[in-house]
């Protein structure tokens, strides 16, 4: 089964608070979860300064340029996992998070959800 997990960084973190010796604990921690399948895909995300938001409620679209002040939290990245159910993901989510963790950014919050179908499933 596939897992979607939200990473959603704290809200005062900026890009030079993220340490080396985290970026070089991914590295390898990543080439391990691509090699052995667990990992299907990874990113980081742009500041919401540089989104959109889009809304349809009125039965028009609204586009709005972000920064959006009324997000409490902001996605800042994302990975797909393979794994064979919720706590096969949970124990990918938590070694993710334990290196951040051990790197000095303990404020991380991941949200895991099973992909339910779709495209590329």
């Amino acid at each position: 089964m596939r897992y979607f997990m939200s990473i959603i960084p704290p809200a005062d973190l900026k890009p030079e608070d993220v340490s080396q010796g985290l970026m070089d604990a991914m590295g390898p921690w990543m080439e391990k979860c691509l090699a052995n399948g667990t990992l299907i895909s990874t990113g980081g995300l742009k500041g919401a300064e540089e989104g959109r938001r889009l809304g349809g409620a009125s039965g028009t679209i609204i586009v709005t340029d972000g920064p959006f002040t009324e997000a409490k939290e902001v996605i800042g990245g994302y990975a797909v996992f393979e794994a064979p159910d919720l706590d096969g993901a949970t124990a990918l989510a938590s070694e993710f998070m334990q290196m951040h963790i051990d790197n000095g950014i303990p404020g991380l919050v991941l949200e895991l959800r099973e992909i339910a179908g779709g495209a590329n499933y």
